[in-house]
């Protein structure tokens, strides 16, 4: 028997005819007004109720192939003597078949290139201007909305990664050192696997937009680590020894490159996609500016202090159609085109860090040994600042640094019994 409760869900295995889809057919715009919504209707070809333009499609490969990766190096080594050995090498990957999300979006109509389309009557009507409501009917596929209502979860996205990595290091009885450097720049079409929001940048028919440096690209890296057991007090005896030899110190130091960001303007674009884009729209130059002018200028702290971008030099991304723009009074046809401004074009502030440990190793007997270990971590309490918390140009906090990266300064003690 049917369930007394009308919103309850249906049996299993049955599909609420409330639900089910059909394929739209465009009816007209109400009043011939061709800057509105359009109307749809089922054409009538099948059962359902709810025309396709209505519904969120999510659209994948018929033949979706796994992600692949191919690495190569070539690396020479040479001893320079006295247990030294250099390192030169390069090293590269290349993948493909990368996961990406984005909307095809609609076309662009104008009065010099305008859109005609035909209603289920017969009737056609030609559309000028492009606005946030027509967006639907300028779709090039007119059974299914690709101004706001299509994703697609695709897999052409790629990388490259490309570097020079350099290494010095000598081992012997006392310790170790070693020093790394790594030359590099990764570029890729996305460095996301989101499969909620689009990830392509700025125009998304096409992937040639998001090309661009990874979200984690850092071209310099220079890496030192050691460790050395103090030769003081080594052969003396009684209490010398076991209080002031067989100390060790040992440490970690790290500088590197900040991460590169985008400065977004998440109004650019409403001319062929009504959404979605949020964080994936550059936003447009200042005329005359150059991408360098956009950082401010000063130390770390100033720019900390007073903005890491310079605001002046952007702007929003201006109309798609600037001639219809201004000849509409109502602003309507002032849909954004995309800005000029690439994906990941400016980078953040640098980062260095430095651990250090002093070590003490007290013999209890041949088998028996306790270990005291003094860990800082930060030792000198540097700060890395991330980069900052808002590059979309509306944002009243935009190019502010309001945080950091990694941890304050830690000390830790630890005693270890090994038998």
């Amino acid at each position: 028997c049917p369930s007394p409760n009308g919103n309850a869900l249906p049996a299993a295995g049955t599909l609420d005819p409330n639900f089910v889809p059909c394929l739209g057919a465009f009816q007209g715009f109400p009043g011939g007004d061709t800057t509105v919504f359009p109307n749809y209707a089922c054409s009538g070809t099948g059962p359902g109720v709810i025309p396709s333009q209505f519904l969120f499609g999510l659209v994948v490969p018929r033949k979706f192939v796994a992600p692949s990766t191919q690495q190569w190096n070539l690396t020479v080594q040479r001893s320079l003597g006295h247990e030294w050995i250099l390192e030169l090498g390069y090293v590269g990957t290349h993948a493909v078949h990368l996961r990406e999300t984005r909307t095809i979006g609609a076309q662009l109509a104008t009065a010099a290139n305008p859109i005609t389309i035909t209603a289920q009557d017969g009737t056609p009507y030609t559309i000028t201007q492009s606005t946030f409501g027509n967006g639907p009917a300028r779709s090039a596929n007119p059974g299914v909305n690709l101004y706001n209502g299509m994703q697609i979860f695709a897999n052409d996205a790629y990388s490259h990664y490309h570097s020079l990595q350099a290494t010095l290091a000598r081992r012997w009885g006392a310790g170790y050192f070693q020093a790394a450097y790594t030359y590099s720049k990764s570029t890729d079409a996305t460095s996301t696997g989101n499969t909620a929001l689009n990830t392509a940048f700025n125009d998304q028919s096409s992937l040639n937009g998001s090309r661009g440096l990874s979200d984690f690209d850092r071209p310099h890296r220079f890496v030192v680590s050691y460790r050395y057991e103090l030769p003081f007090f080594r052969d003396a005896e009684g209490w010398r020894r076991a209080a002031l030899g067989g100390w060790a110190v040992s440490g970690i130091t790290i500088f590197q490159s900040g991460t590169p960001f985008s400065v977004l303007d998440n109004s650019a674009g409403f001319a062929y996609i009504g959404g979605l884009q949020a964080g994936v729209a550059g936003a447009q130059l200042v005329d005359g500016a150059s991408i360098r002018d956009g950082y401010a200028h000063g130390d770390i702290h100033t720019l900390v202090n007073n903005g890491y971008l310079n605001r002046d030099n952007f702007t929003f991304a201006p109309p798609a159609d600037p001639a219809g723009c201004n000849a509409d009074p109502t602003g309507a046809a002032c849909t954004t085109a995309f800005g000029n401004l690439g994906r990941n074009i400016y980078r953040g502030p640098s980062q260095q860090n430095w651990d250090f440990a002093l070590i003490k190793n007290f013999r209890i007997t041949e088998r028996q040994e306790l270990r005291f270990t003094a860990d800082f971590f930060n030792i000198w309490n540097h700060t890395n600042f991330a980069n900052p918390s808002s590059t979309e140009i509306s944002n009243p906090a935009f190019g502010k640094i309001f945080s950091t990266v990694g941890t304050p300064r830690l000390i830790q003690f630890s005693l270890r019994y090994a038998f």
